[in-house]
């Protein structure tokens, strides 16, 4: 080998040596330093991506992975509910519909379900249920099912949507006062494209919506899209779209879809920037937004200045009100605004006025080029957003000012899809009370113990007993309050105890329910060691010193021997 190429493999082998150490100074040296030294960097280093795109929490008693969320900004009177998230995307470990609390503790995920979105909690027939779609994600729509699950999180009810070949999307579940269920959903279909210089037998990717019954299965509305838009009404622009069925042309794009007192409905369309409402019979009452808009804007272009917007809901019918996420982008060559916002609208329906009563904006006016969805907390006045496509959640007061911001990922990474989650929902009715039984683990003279899904535990108390024989009676050995997802008691000075068990308690110390028995040989500790060392020195010189001895012995006989023979 040459010594210019030797040469230059020394220098690149040095090259990569040096970065690898810089790299293992920062993460395992620099900065668990300055979070030391400084706790309130925390955030901004997770912000930063320095711990990576979306950390990660693992537990041992249970299997379950998590992001592990970072708060940005907090304040005493956020609402102290649950928060619905389905979370996903490259960096978030396994996909599944996860509840966290209020201080962003795990309370219960499911890895058993493929891509899900929309967990919230809905009634139906006078009960509540988790509701969510799952499926398999295609581009920018779905196919799959609507789930709900009770309060053991079984599934309860399975909805589909009707017809030969035509699955649910997963971009709205609505169940309505009627207990019905709204549901999107996505058809390739022909179309005459001409309008736009394609082809007259192009394709397009129609966007209809259906009202089901979830008793019976039955179809008992369904709209479509391409019969009352237009393609030349579309601001989206694919070069590549609606030449072949592969790749449909999505002109329309609904996105999320309510119903009002009178029995209309109320739909948002990304790629057109519209709200629309359409009557019981199919037509169309009124349009806000895009290039068919009715109302005036009260609010110098404010109101009507959303686009690619998500999640249209009345707030409240009678005056008016209505809000979505208004997220500025479709991607890259889409942006019309420097960020995203929530948007507070009052709706003159009889003058066909607008105006804006209060935009929301995140603390780093995040702009969400997909997903997003803005919610009026239940018994509050706060505003909850979540901001779709990059991994941020954050609650306002109504008039728009920021109270708290949370973070299951850094949003530096959200353009590589790295944590999403196509909506999140705040709320405080969910009482899970799971029929497995709480789950304890011991690792390392430690016993951890967790009860995913349920609600109502208050303290966990440690039991053991002394030996397996039946009929063993277990005794009170510890208690600690339930603050975390997964809770830890030390069993170093429990060794004269072999059995344990922890028993889950509400907040009157009533039992919930107790984890199976785990056994535990307790592992020596050092002075078991020191002990183990001495006894081998004490045998190591009892045996020498017995090996000396019968060398000498066996040494002076030999010597007798030789002195008799010489005699």
């Amino acid at each position: 080998m040459k010594p210019s190429v030797v040469r230059i493999l020394c220098v690149a082998a040095v090259a990569v040596a040096s970065a690898f150490a810089i790299f293992l100074s920062i993460s395992y040296f620099a900065i668990p330093l300055f979070v030391w030294l400084s706790p309130s960097l925390n955030p901004t280093l997770y912000d930063w991506g320095l711990y990576g795109a979306c950390p990660l929490q693992t537990f041992v008693s249970s299997d379950l992975v998590v992001p592990r969320v970072s708060t940005a900004r907090s304040h005493s009177d956020c609402d102290n509910g649950f928060v619905f998230l389905t979370v996903g995307g490259d960096s978030a470990g396994p996909t599944g519909p996860t509840i966290l609390n209020s201080d962003n503790e795990l309370v219960w995920k499911s890895q058993d379900y493929a891509v899900t979105t929309n967990l919230q909690v809905q009634r139906y027939k006078g009960q509540d249920y988790l509701t969510f779609w799952s499926g398999k994600k295609l581009g920018t729509k779905g196919v799959g099912v609507y789930y709900l699950l009770d309060a053991s999180y079984n599934v309860a009810h399975q909805v589909s949507a009707v017809g030969d070949d035509t699955q649910g999307d997963l971009h709205e579940f609505k169940i309505t006062k009627e207990d019905t269920a709204l549901l999107t959903v996505y058809t390739t279909t022909k179309a005459d494209l001409s309008s736009l210089g394609k082809r007259s037998n192009g394709w397009i990717l129609d966007s209809r919506f259906q009202e089901v019954d979830i008793a019976t299965g039955e179809l008992l509305f369904e709209w479509r899209a391409s019969e009352h838009f237009n393609v030349t009404e579309s601001y989206m622009t694919n070069p590549f779209g609606g030449y072949i069925r592969s790749i449909p042309f999505d002109f329309f794009h609904i996105n999320s879809i309510d119903k009002d007192s009178q029995g209309n409905y109320i739909i948002s369309s990304r790629h057109t920037h519209t709200v629309t409402c359409i009557s019981p019979g199919g037509e169309i009452l009124w349009i806000l937004g895009g290039q068919r808009n009715q109302f005036t804007d009260l609010s110098g272009g404010d109101a009507l200045d959303f686009k690619w917007q998500h999640d249209a809901r009345w707030v409240s019918e009678e005056e008016g009100i209505l809000s979505l996420f208004d997220n500025k982008e479709a991607g890259p060559l889409h942006v019309d605004g420097p960020y995203s916002r929530g948007m507070m609208l009052q709706l003159d329906i009889a003058n066909r006025t607008v105006e804006l009563l209060h935009s929301y904006v995140s603390l780093q006016q995040t702009r969400a080029p997909s997903q997003g969805s803005m919610q009026v907390i239940p018994d509050s006045d706060h505003v909850f957003v979540g901001w779709g496509h990059s991994p941020v959640f954050s609650e306002f007061l109504s008039n728009g000012t920021l109270l708290c911001e949370h973070h299951f990922g850094s949003p530096l990474y959200h353009p590589w899809n790295r944590a999403v989650s196509y909506r999140a929902f705040r709320g405080r009715k969910w009482v899970g009370r799971p029929t497995d039984p709480p789950s304890a683990e011991i690792e390392d003279q430690i016993l951890y113990v967790s009860w995913n899904g349920a609600t109502e535990v208050s303290a966990w108390m440690l039991q053991g007993a002394k030996s397996a024989d039946e009929g063993e009676i277990f005794t009170d050995l510890d208690i600690v309050d339930k603050d975390s997802f997964e809770e830890a008691f030390d069993l170093a000075n429990l060794s004269e105890y072999s059995q344990f068990r922890v028993v889950a308690l509400d907040r009157n110390d009533q039992v919930l329910g107790q984890s199976d028995v785990v056994t535990h040989q307790p592992e020596r500790g050092w002075w078991s060691f020191v002990l183990a060392v001495v006894a081998w020195a004490v045998i190591f010189r009892i045996a020498w010193c017995s090996y000396k001895w019968l060398a000498r012995q066996k040494g002076s006989g030999l010597a007798w021997k030789t002195f008799g023979s010489k005699q």
